[in-house]
């Protein structure tokens, strides 16, 4: 990431500290801490205030901080120190007094530690949400490695596709496309590849198993890729072999549930409008889906704003979300189909390109 960006990411978290009457804040998630200053490692902290920006660690990733966090001053741990009594000193030494944390992240154990080595009069505040916010939202950077982790991912789908016949196994297919995910660049998969065929496709997240595929079955492939610390997710329902009416019938029905549900969304319309859209459209059938129709994707796979009942979240230019509406019927199978959308001043915009054939000879 750019100094200039980090930067930019920074002041505006600053402001919202300013806002809230927060002297700083202690930033504990790796995804924050990455998308704040671009530290990729699995371990270090962030004291930030309105006059500073550290990033503390040990000396596993001291050099890996400096290279990919330049805009922080890197604090370093001594021999057999550990990192709370580290953050505890800087949080003294910066002369904080009202400080936030992360308490969707931060650990009852690690909160006590924390709270044993500041003086009383320090009193640590609960945050929610509050890097994750501005996450929603991304810079142009981030949507092109977005496209490049959904184009990763779609290839690898088209590349795999051919090959899925009868006599695979659901993990036969799962391991082909995570192992094509890499041979074409990515880091690895996003999430453990989905693939649910026949009566198991009424398995929303059915792990790829040991049960064979056979001419005939309708197969639910959810797969995604991670590059450059951003991740895809995809969802395609293919046939082996030719489709029977039934099962053309719900794919088209989805199919329709999704564009109905993906032309709305457009700036200033509420994430559960969206929602309520694709329920509509499946309103006649008892199976259709129960779970929320979408999910914001970064650097989680699922983050805000969600596309559900419970968000009303109204859209932005930028955010970069799920659509993927589903039926699901018990002992026959299921459909499902995912796109990640763009939303833009104009058009919503998908980003995956994998194929949407349904039939597989």
């Amino acid at each position: 990431m750019r100094v200039e960006e980090s930067a930019r990411r920074i002041a505006a978290l600053r402001r919202r500290l300013a806002d809230l009457e927060l002297d700083g804040l202690v930033g504990t998630a790796p995804e924050n801490i990455r998308y704040l200053s671009g530290f990729s490692g699995s371990l270090a902290y962030l004291v930030i205030s309105q006059d500073a920006a550290e990033i503390l660690g040990d000396s596993r990733y001291w050099l890996q901080m400096e290279a990919e966090a330049p805009g922080f001053t890197l604090v370093r741990s001594g021999p057999s120190q550990g990192l709370w009594p580290l953050v505890a000193r800087r949080v003294k030494a910066l002369g904080l007094r009202r400080v936030g944390f992360e308490s969707q992240h931060l650990t009852v154990d690690q909160h006590q530690r924390l709270m044993a080595a500041l003086p009383g009069e320090i009193q640590l505040t609960a945050t929610t949400g509050l890097v994750e916010g501005f996450r929603m939202l991304k810079s142009a950077d981030e949507v092109e490695l977005l496209r490049n982790v959904a184009r990763i991912a779609g290839r690898a789908f088209d590349r795999v596709r051919p090959a899925i016949r009868p006599g695979l196994r659901e993990r036969d297919v799962a391991f082909l496309l995570e192992q094509t995910f890499r041979e074409l660049g990515a880091d690895g998969p996003a999430f453990d590849t989905i693939v649910a065929a026949g009566e198991r496709g009424a398995l929303p997240h059915g792990r790829a198993s040991d049960r064979v595929l056979e001419r005939g079955d309708m197969v639910v492939v959810d797969f995604g890729a991670s590059a450059g610390g951003y991740q895809s997710d995809s969802t395609r329902t293919i046939v082996v072999g030719e489709p029977t009416p039934e099962q053309r019938q719900v794919i088209d029905a989805v199919r329709r549930a999704q564009s109905e549900s993906m032309a709305l969304m457009k700036p200033g319309v509420p994430a559960d409008a969206v929602d309520r859209r694709a329920r509509e459209a499946l309103a006649g059938d008892p199976d259709a889906f129960q779970h929320g129709l979408g999910h914001g994707i970064g650097l989680m796979v699922h983050e805000r704003p969600f596309l559900s009942p419970s968000d009303q979240t109204p859209l932005q230019a930028g955010m970069v979300i799920t659509n993927e509406p589903g039926i699901y019927r018990s002992g026959w199978g299921g459909v499902r189909l995912e796109e990640m959308v763009l939303v833009t001043e104009t058009e919503p915009e998908v980003l995956t390109p994998a194929s949407r054939e349904v039939s597989v000879e």
